[in-house]
């Protein structure tokens, strides 16, 4: 696949036709290197056959309809001036930045805490709902102290094959995708580009601010949540699950939530769901 625009970003970008996790790759290839991979290093496919998410989830890609891309990031704690838990929320604004201007005003795209990228319109808004998922992220510590970014995005999957009715593309969500129904023809090869330009782009820039602003990029986390100011329950370790409404960010990028009962629980994992209000 010709990416030429992101390949001009990076120092390295790997296409691979078909994959069976591209964290495992990459994490793989970083590990037997004859020398430290450079940072940046980007592999990717649009046929991930048996990826896994966060909680050991299934993470596949069907092919020509999305793409699953890894991210190696060195000296993380340097650049994070946050603390490396920021890291997965940095990516998901990133990410939104990407594929907000690929929608019209009445949807929203923003992250749900702590990984999910959603696209939500009005009536999601008014409801407190998230919308649904459009990309899933997740990192991985190396032994060297460098991340993994993975992210798993939904690109061109039609409605009807989308795997649950809380998953989305940017196809069936009304995105402008300029009439593209599979990412090998051409126009779909260039709009693969340029999404992945506008992600590398913003994901720079983020990690930039976040080492010389932390206070301007922890802002600008809290700007794109679709979390915050909506009532959630937290499935918390243990099968304890608590209600309550999320209303700000820690230190240390865990969900502050303010409990009914006057309290407020600090939620550093542990499972999110926005609460449907009638």
């Amino acid at each position: 696949m010709d990416l030429t625009r992101t390949a001009e970003l990076l120092p390295r970008v790997i296409w691979r036709e078909s994959s069976s996790s591209t964290n495992a790759e990459l994490r793989e290839l970083a590990r037997s290197a004859q020398s430290p991979l450079a940072d940046g290093t980007m592999l990717l496919t649009s046929d991930q056959t048996a990826g896994r998410g966060r909680l050991d989830r299934g993470w596949v890609t069907p092919p020509g309809q999305a793409l699953a891309i890894s991210v190696l990031v060195r000296r993380p704690g340097t650049r994070v001036g946050l603390g490396l838990s920021w890291l997965p929320l940095l990516v998901g604004s990133a990410m939104t930045t990407a594929l907000q201007r690929r929608f019209g005003d009445d949807r929203r795209v923003g992250v749900k805490w702590p990984n999910d990228v959603h696209v939500r319109d009005e009536d999601d808004a008014i409801a407190g709902r998230p919308g649904q998922k459009l990309c899933g992220i997740l990192c991985e510590l190396l032994p060297d102290g460098a991340v993994v970014v993975g992210t798993g995005l939904n690109l061109l999957i039609p409605e009807e094959e989308l795997p649950t009715d809380r998953a989305s593309s940017l196809l069936a969500a009304g995105a402008d995708v300029n009439g593209v129904e599979n990412l090998f023809e051409p126009a779909g090869t260039a709009l693969a580009d340029t999404i992945l330009a506008d992600y590398v782009t913003a994901l720079r820039e983020l990690l930039t601010l976040a080492e010389t602003q932390p206070a301007a990029a922890r802002a600008r986390v809290a700007r794109h949540s679709l979390t915050l100011g909506t009532e959630v329950r937290v499935h918390l370790p243990g099968d304890e699950v608590v209600d309550g409404r999320a209303r700000a960010l820690a230190d240390d990028g865990a969900l502050i939530v303010d409990l009914p009962t006057g309290g407020v629980l600090t939620v550093s994992a542990g499972d999110v769901e926005h609460l449907r209000v009638p």
